[in-house]
């Protein structure tokens, strides 16, 4: 047992869009360590609930806590983060890509620049334009992005979503590496059910705004089923066809 504070404590979380309710009284706890796994249906409300966590949007109602901290501005230091799909300027290499978007933040070294593109494997292509990149080079680069302030917490939307099966292990490999080399928590959001068994410690479903389960996949499927089947048992009729 330890007395250290979850990487991440969310309660009553509450978002509306006019009379819409997209999240309601939404309760997580993704633990130090963890790589966590966000699911649920196509507008299950994933996404606002990652911005709303992000700071990126308001919460209509409730906390969100960071390694024990729920200031809304110091707590969120420990935090970076994708959500959809990362954007660059297109002619600019990924290191100047990378020298720009540092200049917005706390200050960031080149030689920080440099272990970043290493580490995501793209050190030997960093002087190249970024319109030359594939998909999962540009979602790896994102990664880079998201670690500049060297969070403790990240956060990924969708992170493999339209790469190649070469695309998807190496950001899958990295993502481990985050983890288990940097000492970083990671969330990641997904509905590649395959993917998420392969790489989650935990997780948690939602639907219509409000969780369903959450746990350690273990625990969550039963004898003989895939995390598939059990994300089908645990959600309403008609998921199924709402997932991949």
């Amino acid at each position: 047992m330890t007395d250290s504070p979850p990487a991440l404590q969310v309660r009553g979380l509450t978002r509306s869009y006019g009379r819409k309710a997209v999240v309601q009284s939404l309760d997580l706890q993704v633990e130090a360590g963890d790589i966590y796994g966000f699911l649920g249906p196509n507008g299950a409300g994933k996404t606002t609930t990652m911005r709303m966590i992000l700071g990126l949007i308001r919460a209509d109602a409730g906390t969100v806590s960071i390694f024990g901290d729920a200031d809304p501005v110091a707590g969120r230091r420990h935090l970076g983060g994708i959500v959809e799909s990362p954007r660059f300027y297109p002619y600019l290499s990924g290191r100047d890509n990378l020298r720009v978007l540092a200049a917005y933040g706390p200050a960031v070294t080149p030689a920080r620049i440099e272990e970043l593109l290493n580490l995501v494997q793209l050190g030997e292509r960093a002087k190249d334009q970024v319109k030359t990149y594939s998909l999962g080079m540009k979602q790896r680069l994102g990664i880079a992005q998201a670690l500049l302030a060297q969070p403790k917490l990240l956060m990924l939307d969708e992170p493999v979503n339209g790469l190649d099966p070469a695309g998807m292990k190496q950001v899958r490999e990295l993502i481990r590496r985050l983890r288990d080399e940097e000492g970083l928590t990671v969330f990641v959001s997904s509905h590649l059910l395959h993917d998420v068994e392969q790489l989650c410690d935990r997780i948690g479903i939602i639907q219509d705004g409000t969780k369903i389960v959450e746990g350690a996949v273990a625990e969550l499927v039963e004898d003989g089923e895939s995390l598939e089947d059990a994300f089908l048992r645990h959600t309403a009729p008609g998921a199924r066809e709402q997932i991949r």
